[in-house]
């Protein structure tokens, strides 16, 4: 009996041991269990990918992100020295890149990947549009992957009516085939309040540990992805815990902890292979839906889920240029599920298809909650096919007789896979 109740108390300790001997302070980080970034770790950690943080610099000394900063630039200073003296950029970076497994501190979203730290914003936090532009095109410079703009309303570059220097200067960035993921505001108005939110721009918005959205995070027109932001209560345990000047840890609540999460996904797709829009649209189609079935006001395309957003891409190909990847040729079957975006809802949803093994694939249409389709088909591994899945009177109807689009939710179930592969597409 004795030796049975060592061995519990082992089975108990052991565990929590090791959670302590990786990151100690892990178990606050609700946030990535939320988008599930460890799981995406078997697959990708962002290794070779390059984000650009764009924001109040860096404390470099950080033993948390040691070895994952590259040398940046100060635009504020006007020196090699982005040295951040507020805090709000050390925070950001620690999400998408602190160290992990270090036994020390925090874990991060893409442990692999490096940031390029470039100050724009004063050590009050505030910066001018021209700065920013600056900023941005010095990030494009060093062709990195992802740029991260988590910049608030004290910046004067918000409103998505764009035609300044940072808009210009997003849509260069746009053009080289890099990510460009920035915050949609925290002032809870229905627009992502950057520019170029509409031109693909990855406006992020807030949800909190309950993935309800948080009441500070703008929404709507131009939203992309949602991503954790905590909810700014007063309570513990609400917000995101990432790196702070002086080598310490903090909470903070925003939209600009939520966008981090989104860039370093894309960074975790870049060491993968996957860039530009080609990764932009892997973000959304993988989200995670949240709200009412499909994209909408809320909540845009879901919540971010790394683990989604890897999946089956290991081996997608190295290097490439913008909207680059792929399964590359020879090796394994890759499975896929393509919807085509627009269809006409009197024809009925046509989805093309392959599993990599045989039996019965099965699709449903969904539109606001409710089923309006459904077909189930055998599909034989490494054959792709299409199913045409009719729609119910009701929905063609509407479909018909609405000014605008129908939007719906595709759901699809290959042979052998446990979880639906979720797709988009607006009827007419």
């Amino acid at each position: 009996m004795r030796h049975v109740l060592i061995a519990i108390l082992l089975a108990l300790l052991l565990p929590a041991a090791a959670s302590a001997a990786g990151d100690p302070r892990g178990g606050e980080q609700w946030n990535l269990d939320q988008i599930e970034s460890d799981a995406a770790h078997a697959t990708a950690t962002g290794a070779g990918a390059v984000i650009a943080v764009v924001d109040s610099g860096v404390q470099a000394d950080h033993p948390d992100l040691a070895g994952r900063l590259l040398p940046g630039h100060d635009f504020v200073d006007n020196d090699a020295t982005p040295r951040d003296g507020n805090g709000h950029g050390t925070h950001v970076t620690g999400i998408a890149v602190a160290d992990t497994g270090n036994a020390i501190g925090v874990a991060s979203v893409a442990p692999g990947a490096k940031v390029l730290p470039v100050r724009v914003l004063d050590n009050g936090g505030a910066g001018d549009s021209a700065t920013v532009a600056r900023g941005i095109d010095y990030a494009r410079e060093q062709h990195v992957d992802v740029i991260n703009l988590s910049l608030g309303s004290d910046v004067p570059l918000v409103g998505a009516v764009g035609g300044d220097e940072t808009d210009a200067a997003i849509h260069r960035a746009l053009a080289a085939g890099i990510v460009v993921v920035a915050a949609s505001g925290n002032n809870g108005v229905p627009v992502c309040e950057q520019p170029a939110a509409n031109d693909g721009l990855l406006c992020v918005g807030a949800v909190d540990k309950r993935k309800q959205r948080s009441f500070f995070s703008s929404f709507g027109s131009g939203l992309g992805v949602v991503a954790p932001g905590g909810s700014g209560l007063p309570m513990s345990g609400e917000d995101v815990l990432s790196t702070v000047p002086p080598s310490t840890y903090d909470v903070m609540a925003g939209t600009s902890q939520a966008a981090p999460h989104v860039s370093a996904v894309a960074a975790l797709l870049a060491g993968l292979g996957l860039h530009g829009q080609a990764a932009v649209k892997r973000i959304l189609d993988t989200a995670t839906d949240l709200g009412p079935a499909g994209e909408d006001a809320q909540y845009g395309h879901g919540e971010v889920n790394a683990r989604a957003a890897v999946a089956g891409l290991a081996g997608a190909g190295g290097g490439g240029g913008a909207g680059g990847g792929g399964a590359g040729s020879g090796g394994a079957v890759k499975p896929f599920v393509h919807v085509k975006r627009h269809q006409r809802a009197s024809r009925g949803v046509r989805v093309r298809l392959r599993s990599v093994a045989t039996g019965r694939a099965r699709v449903r249409v969904f539109w606001h909650g409710h089923r309006i389709g459904r077909k189930v088909r055998v599909a034989r591994a490494g054959v792709a096919r299409t199913i045409v899945v009719k729609l119910r009177r009701t929905a063609r109807r509407a479909a018909a007789h609405r000014a605008a689009e129908l939007r719906a939710k595709v759901r699809v179930r290959l042979p052998g896979e446990r979880r639906d592969r979720v797709r988009r597409v607006r009827l007419r």
